[in-house]
């Protein structure tokens, strides 16, 4: 376990190393997630299109993994297990890079970044089912648990065991949404399979790549209006 925690922290500085002004902003601003709010406008603008009011059963479930990944996360894992976040860690703290003095809070493990970003990403893949979208989603997800470790809050181990509760979570509740699809969707189906993918046929081919190119539209303003904070203040926010 000591040589894990020693390898954990080595990674984490390593990974924390590659920074600059520009990297700083672009980092810090992506870390929000409400930065990403137009992206997830147009996901519900695409469940509500393809499934009407019958929507607010997927919508309720997406809900959910988020309301458990971040609960579990945070309520349970962080004061169950204690450990200090790279930035308050007695030690790593004056090693490691940090934008802006941001800090969060004293406990870091799990991330509840990570269990939300891959919860979300991971239950979306499975509903959906649309190549285009699925990587628009893990890579939102990889994104934001980078930001993690170039912000210096969070070891990679904490992204990893976030990212893994996250993924858990989305997987139960996809079971339990399966089940509920069949009192509120009306689908042909003769088995488990064609139950899946009928709910995905739902979505169509085209309006999922819509929402992945809102993934791509929100990157590329992030990355402008980083250009742009550089450019007018010469350094981070």
């Amino acid at each position: 376990m000591e040589t894990l925690i020693f390898l954990d922290k080595q990674l984490t500085l390593w990974l924390n190393s590659f920074y600059g002004n520009f990297a700083d902003v672009f980092f810090y601003l992506s870390t929000n997630l409400l930065v990403w709010s137009p992206m997830f406008l147009v996901m519900l603008w695409l469940i509500f299109t393809r499934q009407g009011g019958q929507g607010l059963v997927t919508v309720f479930f997406i809900g959910m993994v988020i309301l458990f990944a971040d609960q579990i996360s945070a309520s349970v894992f962080k004061p169950l297990f204690e450990r200090w976040r790279p930035t308050h860690d007695p030690v790593m703290q004056y090693l490691i890079h940090t934008v802006n003095d941001y800090r969060g809070g004293n406990y870091g493990f799990c991330s509840s970044h990570a269990a939300n970003c891959f919860g979300v990403a991971t239950f979306v893949a499975l509903v959906v089912r649309n190549t285009s979208l699925n990587i628009a989603m893990y890579l939102w997800a990889l994104i934001n648990c980078y930001s993690r470790v170039y912000l210096g809050v969070h070891f990679v181990g904490d992204l990893l065991v976030g990212a893994l509760l996250g993924i858990v979570i989305s997987r139960v509740a996809y079971e339990m949404y399966l089940r509920a699809c069949l009192h509120f969707f009306v689908i042909h189906h003769h088995n488990k399979w064609t139950l899946k993918s009928g709910l995905a046929e739902m979505f169509g081919r085209s309006e999922p790549s819509v929402v992945a190119l809102s993934f791509w539209i929100c990157l590329v303003v992030i990355l402008f209006v980083s250009k742009l904070m550089i450019n007018y203040h010469g350094v981070a926010c």
